[in-house]
């Protein structure tokens, strides 16, 4: 298997006094802040395009309710 001649490397070349860089709790909180980034941006653009929909939306309805009342 391929991961019983992987292990043996990282294992020896930390025993022979390399350091591990990886850091699960910077690469979390690095992924956690992109994904936020990205879903504030998103918000950004898809809520005004909603309030704009849902605004013509009640415009419309009560513009025609409206000239209904004017209509008898």
């Amino acid at each position: 298997m391929v991961i019983d001649k992987v292990v043996p490397l990282v294992t020896g070349a930390l025993a022979e006094g390399a350091s591990s860089t990886f850091d699960v709790t910077q690469v979390m909180t690095d992924s956690v802040n992109t994904v936020q980034g990205q879903l504030f941006s998103v918000l950004a653009i898809v809520v005004p395009a909603i309030v704009l929909v849902v605004g013509a939306i009640v415009g419309v309805k009560f513009g025609i309710s409206w000239l209904k009342k004017i209509r008898g």
